[in-house]
């Protein structure tokens, strides 16, 4: 007998398999993994719509001053928080696992 140790080092996968993979919800309101609680997001037609990530894109883009085509706002607000990885550790120090 010997003691099998194995680590995931990269997936090619869609959206729904990150939450199998990473844990992180994605359904809802608070679903993107980089803007965390920044996250923009509203109801409409029946389904949770992500308009907000204009936020990403350069100051002087046309896209951002383009209210007819998205939902009828200019957007100017800064883009998320990049967190170091020393940030994200602390984060997860944090939590709580259960051993099975």
């Amino acid at each position: 007998m010997f003691t099998l140790r194995a680590a995931v080092m990269w997936t090619v996968n869609d959206f729904p398999a990150y939450a199998m993979v990473s844990g992180w919800s994605t359904k809802g309101y608070m679903t993107c993994p980089v803007c965390k609680e920044d996250v923009t997001s509203g109801w409409h037609e029946g389904k949770v719509c992500y308009l907000g990530h204009r936020i990403w894109l350069p100051w002087d883009h046309e896209w951002r001053e383009n209210d007819k085509e998205f939902d009828g706002n200019t957007e100017g607000r800064l883009r998320p928080r990049e967190w170091s990885g020393d940030e994200i550790l602390e984060q997860l120090n944090h939590l709580d696992f259960v051993l099975f």
